[in-house]
């Protein structure tokens, strides 16, 4: 007779009862508590909206949750709430804002967080928002905070101004500056173009000039690109101030991609997003 050491690929063998023919049980088996089995669900990658030229797409969140399965014999009672332990929750550190009175955002995709105003709305860390270029290619920024959003009635998730880290990959451009002009470019031409594929939109690119970023211990470069964009869009500013603060390579280093703080703000309109600003929240970035 096989004992409770057998290996698993071998077949257990079982005392018999000569009337019934059943198999029986040991005692210490018709006693014991019965584990109660976790099932994890592993999280599974988060779907993002591929939106059209021109309006912005957030990203689908899926909340999976873990469930609980029990292994119940027909011998023995299932178990009593008493004698099933689930594990704590994981709850999310606390991070607190750099600037007083201000609030942190978090991405899920990079290692980096920045405060904004507490007017403005930040979304969740694995929140993505992006714009397709007229040649196709996907710009996207995750660690998402808006301003006056959804102002424009019609213009689906609409904001007066915009903030998230993007990148750019360190072998499209020829150093820590071109890698923030080129940031606000691509931006300008895939969210302030025309849908049709005609003329872009007219840009004038400002001097780019440091930020003291990551605590004090590093300097970013940052370009402000002013656009005019097309007459087509819903409920469009006269003009758009795009900046770029750009970190350099070593800030995290191995990644081998600029990581670039970009802030698409609205000009010549009431309450306009001043420069000053952008640049505060520039200064904010720190690692997670």
């Amino acid at each position: 007779m096989t004992g409770p050491g057998a290996r698993p690929d071998e077949p257990r063998l079982w005392s018999v009862d000569p009337l019934t023919g059943q198999p029986l049980e040991t005692e210490a088996e018709q006693t014991r508590p019965l584990p109660a089995v976790l099932d994890a669900v592993p999280p599974r990658r988060r779907p993002r909206l591929l939106p059209a030229l021109g309006v912005i797409g957030l990203a689908v969140l899926l909340v999976v949750g873990t469930t609980a399965t029990y292994q119940v014999k027909t011998t023995a009672p299932p178990p009593s709430a008493e004698d099933l332990v689930l594990p704590d929750p994981v709850l999310p550190t606390r991070i607190k804002p750099m600037i007083a009175g201000w609030q942190p955002v978090l991405s899920d995709d990079h290692p980096l967080v920045f405060d904004v105003p507490p007017d403005w709305k930040t979304e969740k860390p694995d929140v993505a928002i992006g714009f397709e270029t007229p040649a196709g290619d996907l710009v996207t920024l995750q660690g998402v905070a808006r301003y006056r959003r959804d102002f424009c009635q019609g213009s689906e998730l609409s904001a007066r101004a915009m903030a998230g880290i993007t990148t750019i990959d360190e072998g499209e451009v020829g150093g820590i500056a071109q890698a923030a002009e080129e940031t606000t470019l691509r931006w300008a031409e895939a969210a302030y173009g025309s849908i049709g594929g005609g003329q872009g939109p007219k840009t004038e690119i400002g001097t780019s000039g440091p930020v003291t970023v990551l605590e004090g211990g590093v300097i970013a470069t940052a370009v402000t690109t002013t656009v005019l964009p097309t007459a087509n869009g819903r409920c469009p500013a006269p003009s758009v101030a795009i900046t770029a603060i750009a970190l350099p390579l070593r800030a995290l280093p191995g990644s081998g991609r600029y990581h670039v703080l970009l802030v698409l703000a609205d000009q010549e309109i009431p309450g306009a997003v001043a420069r000053d600003v952008v640049l505060k929240m520039g200064e904010s970035i720190r690692r997670e």
